[in-house]
C-alpha cells in the first residue's frame, strides 16, 4: 500500500520545466491585431535565429575550410544549407508578453517573445553543417582530379593529333587545347 502511495505521489507530483538556456527577448512590431503581432515578433524571432545560425556556420567555416577549397563554394553550401534550416524547430517560446495601447483611432498591440534554442538541435544541426561541408570538400576534391585527368588526356590526344599532321596543326591544336582546358574547370563547377 505504502508502495502504491509513493508511486502516485511521484505521478502527479509537478514536474519541473526543462532548464532555459539563453532566452532572449524579441519584440515585433506594433500592429492592428493580436495575431498580426503575434506574426511580427514570430518572425523576428526567425529572423533572430536565421542571424545567430548564419554567425555559428561563419564559424565553423573558418574552423574547418582547407585552404584549396575555394570560399566562395563554401559560401554557397552554407546559403543553401540556411534556406533549408528548419528555424521553427531550433527555437522555443519560453515567454510571452502582448501589450495593448490605446490610440485615438483604436487599439494597437506589441508582442515580446523570448526565444530561446534547445541546445540538443542546436548540436544536431550543427553536426548536419560539418557533414554537408565535408561532403562538399569529398565533392570538390573528385572534381579537381577529373579536371586534372582531363587536361591529361586533352594533352595526350593534342600531342597525338599533332604527331598525326606532322606539325601543320600545331598553332590550331593548341588554341583548341587551351580553349578545351579552360572550359573543362567551369564545367566540372557548374555542375
Amino acid at each position: 500500500m505504502f508502495a502504491l502511495l509513493l508511486c502516485t505521489g511521484l505521478l502527479l507530483a509537478p514536474q519541473q520545466p526543462a532548464p532555459v538556456h539563453e532566452a532572449v527577448a524579441v519584440r515585433g512590431e506594433a500592429e492592428l491585431s493580436q495575431a498580426a503581432a503575434f506574426a511580427s515578433a514570430a518572425q523576428r524571432a526567425e529572423a533572430h535565429v536565421r542571424d545567430r545560425w548564419r554567425e555559428r556556420a561563419e564559424r565553423v567555416i573558418d574552423g574547418q575550410r582547407p585552404f584549396w577549397l575555394p570560399s566562395l563554394l563554401a559560401q554557397e553550401a552554407v546559403r543553401r544549407y540556411l534556406a533549408d534550416l528548419p528555424a521553427d524547430r531550433l527555437v522555443r517560446y519560453v515567454d510571452r508578453d502582448d501589450r495593448e495601447r490605446q490610440h485615438e483611432f483604436g487599439s494597437s498591440w506589441q508582442t515580446t517573445l523570448w526565444v530561446a534554442e534547445s541546445p540538443q538541435a542546436v548540436q544536431q544541426q550543427e553536426r548536419q553543417l560539418r557533414r554537408e561541408l565535408r561532403q562538399l570538400e569529398q565533392t570538390t576534391a573528385i572534381k579537381y582530379g577529373g579536371v586534372v585527368a582531363g587536361w591529361a588526356v586533352l594533352a595526350l590526344a593534342i600531342g597525338w593529333f599533332d604527331r598525326l599532321s606532322r606539325g601543320y596543326m600545331t598553332g590550331r591544336l593548341r588554341l583548341l587545347g587551351l580553349l578545351c582546358g579552360a572550359a573543362f574547370p567551369a564545367v566540372a563547377f557548374l555542375l
